[in-house]
């Protein structure tokens, strides 16, 4: 995966293109009777792309290959030349589609930064002033308003060649690839939610584990064996009812913050899928390597902590060995086709996704194709994290589809059909009653209660994600408070807990030399291979960006100046201790793009490259069958998603132009933030820190739309 949104863009260009049958020429020989305004409007495509800050080259194409079209006056070919540039430039941005309503009337592609606003703000690269342009001012394109834009739209969709390539819907305008993308998860998602209910067998089943499977004994009595009856509880039990609700429907989204239990849930949904069917084929599956790796480990340790609670004969049952989705869907190189799709679907009962922020509109289209009709699919995550690098932001379109964020009334929280809470009811009469609706989508359970991500790293975190810049502030330790310089301070708190902020103008590189002898100079004190990848994961930094003295690149070739006297061993380019991530897929090697290994010596002394396995075991292949890596000491925040580490630096630069901080918002310290389990370093300054909280990179897509009208449709 490329860290820039540019794959999917690519992929949805060269659709339209290779889908374009006819030229501009073509239309000028076909259309005789408006060759002058045409030529005219061919003569000055060019003059008008001169005035476009921020586009392409193929945005340029993209709209020379549709315009000028005959079904319009020179005037609105000019919109529709600019709208088109749009759209191409906003999927390249990872938008599915371009809101009318949100360029209505706005100059966009203008170098001055203060003429650009709504869409421009937000996406990933806005078409801002580069304080390195040195050529004459773009005045970008200002819009006609709403109503003649729409008009436009239309008007170009009665040309027979356009109207197939491109729709307008709802305020909405499309790639025809990306709307039908949409139209058809939203299909499957809807097909997929009826309310099921149990068998009788099944129930009685479910109901005979449900007590074991939640019972929490008190701190006090930890060794307590669980009763046959969970206690009545005032207050709501969000993991119950979640699993209570994804049992009797073929589709759910478990979303959470990190330590809300979503590892918890999804091993009681797994157990109780189980109950419900003997011999149920169950497959768990991440976007990654690093995540699918992930997957394994937590679903793994959490079924150790319910040995001697539950049956072990149970327990042993539960998949836990999970797979990447491109290995699952049999997605090959270079290629969008997939081994799996609607003529050959996959073998399986039940798909569970972990880490379904990072899942991309394309990807999930691909998932639904491949699921044969009865089976189920759930989807895990947390829609405030960075979305995927390729176009859409599929969970995030999911959640926005519960009607708890639009219903203010808390009475109504959790509200369900009478049918579904009569269920719940059944599993659950220990809990409070859930509130009737029965309208009401209940596909997407936010679990809300933490579990055991609490304090410091919580609270910034909270709010972090509330877009509190103050509180977020006030909820960290700020250094500044204590001390004039870095110098002055005790110790540089890399591996202390909570949530530390450091100026950026103290971090020099005498400063960062320290910290990198303190953060991975243990790694070459291991005894052993996997002690080594242990201390690896102690602490990991983590940067918005690859160049600069705060990137990657910069970073890794920092700590190596820094810890390169502990080397006692080297073969070519590895040495003993180098952390490496793959960086690419490798099949043969079974290595996954995001992989994270270490290079250690065999007890013969001979150097390897080792991985984690399964059962907390690790493997190893040798060092020239290691496929493209990279040293990985630092890495961008969009490489950790589905990583955690004991400890993070998080490294935020002032950004160096106006255009570099539209990639700078809130997803990107909240992932970062987030992939510390117990404590983290922020070094930014509070005023980049605090703009980077308030901005929100908001990404456009008619998904949720699509489901909501779905919805309807079916009842």
């Amino acid at each position: 995966m490329s860290e820039k949104n540019t794959g999917s863009g690519d992929e949805a260009q060269s659709t339209i293109l290779s889908s374009a049958t006819i030229s501009t020429d073509n239309i000028d020989q076909k259309d005789s009777a408006d060759t002058d305004d045409i030529a005219a409007m061919k003569m000055n495509k060019n003059a008008l792309f001169e005035q476009l800050f921020g586009i392409e080259a193929i945005d340029k194409f993209i709209a020379s290959e549709f315009t000028p079209t005959s079904v319009l006056s020179e005037q609105e070919n000019t919109t529709w030349l600019h709208l088109l540039v749009l759209l191409s430039f906003m999927q390249r941005h990872g938008h599915s589609c371009v809101m009318l309503s949100d360029v209505a009337g706005k100059t966009l592609f203008s170098e001055d930064a203060s003429e650009n606003t709504s869409v421009s703000n937000s996406t990933h690269n806005s078409p801002l002033r580069d304080n390195g342009q040195t050529d004459t001012q773009k005045r970008g394109y200002t819009f006609d308003e709403l109503t003649p834009l729409i008009g436009v739209v239309k008007k170009a969709l009665s040309d027979e060649r356009i109207g197939q390539l491109f729709v307008y819907n709802n305020g909405m305008f499309y790639s025809r690839r990306y709307y039908e993308f949409e139209q058809e998860v939203a299909q499957g998602v809807v097909a997929r939610t009826a309310f099921t209910p149990l068998s009788d067998e099944a129930y009685l089943k479910v109901k005979a584990l449900w007590p074991a499977m939640f019972f929490k004994a008190p701190s006090s009595a930890a060794s307590e064996e669980p009763s046959q009856e969970l206690p009545l509880s005032s207050e709501q039990d969000w993991q119950q009812v979640a699993v209570a609700k994804s049992i009797v429907q073929k589709f759910s989204v478990i979303n959470g913050g990190p330590g809300t239990g979503k590892t918890y849930t999804v091993l009681r949904l797994l157990l109780a899928l189980q109950a419900c069917e003997d011999n149920i084929n169950i497959v768990l599956a991440a976007p990654t390597g690093k995540a699918q790796q992930r997957m394994t480990e937590s679903i793994s340790d959490s079924i150790a902590g319910l040995r001697g609670k539950i049956d072990d004969g149970v327990l042993d049952r539960v998949p836990t060995q999970a797979v990447t989705i491109h290995r699952l869907l049999g997605l090959r190189e270079h290629t969008v086709s997939t081994k799996y799709n609607r003529q050959n679907q996959l073998s399986l009962d039940v798909l569970i996704v972990d880490e379904a922020s990072m899942v991309d509109l394309a990807l999930m289209t691909r998932i639904m194709r491949a699921l044969p009709e009865h089976a189920r699919l759930y989807f895990i995550g947390d829609a405030e994290q960075l979305p995927a690098v390729e176009l859409g932001n599929v969970l995030e379109q999911l959640v926005e589809t519960n009607d708890d964020l639009v219903n203010l009334d808390d009475k109504m929280l959790g509200a369900v059909p009478t049918a579904l809470r009569q269920h719940i009811a059944t599993l659950c009469p220990h809990l409070p009653l859930l509130p009737v609706d029965e309208d009401a989508k209940t596909w997407v359970h936010t679990l809300r209660a933490p579990q055991r991500f609490k304090g410091q790293v919580a609270a910034v975190a909270t709010a972090i994600q509330k877009g509190e810049t103050q509180g977020a502030l006030s909820a960290l330790n700020n250094a500044v408070n204590n001390a004039n310089n870095a110098e002055s301070m005790a110790d540089i708190p890399v591996l202390n807990d909570g949530v530390h902020l450091w100026p950026e103008e103290w971090v020099n590189e005498k400063i960062l030399r320290k910290m990198a002898v303190q953060s991975f100079m243990p790694i070459f004190d291991a005894t052993s291979a996997h002690d080594a990848l242990r201390r690896l994961n102690q602490v990991r930094w983590l940067t918005p960006v690859r160049k600069g003295n705060m990137g990657v690149e910069r970073l890794n070739s920092l700590v190596f100046d820094a810890i390169k006297h502990k080397i006692t061993r080297r073969e070519g380019n590895f040495y003993q201790g180098q952390p490496i991530m793959i960086v690419k897929n490798n099949h043969p090697q079974r290595l996954s793009n995001g992989e994270v290994g270490i290079i250690w010596p065999d007890s013969s002394g001979k150097l390897l490259a080792w991985f984690e396995a399964e059962n907390d075991e690790l493997r190893h292949i040798s060092l020239s069958r290691v496929p493209q890596f990279e040293t990985v000491y630092a890495m961008t925040i969009h490489k950790s998603q589905g990583s955690e580490f004991s400890h993070v630096v998080l490294l935020l630069p002032k950004p160096e132009t106006e255009k570099a901080a539209g990639l700078f918002h809130r997803g990107l310290v909240y992932t970062g933030l987030t992939r510390a389990k117990k404590g983290c370093l922020i070094i930014a300054n509070s005023p980049t820190f605090s703009d980077m909280v308030s901005r929100v990179d908001k990404r456009y897509s008619g998904l949720a739309n699509a489901i909501r009208d779905a919805a309807i449709d079916e009842m």
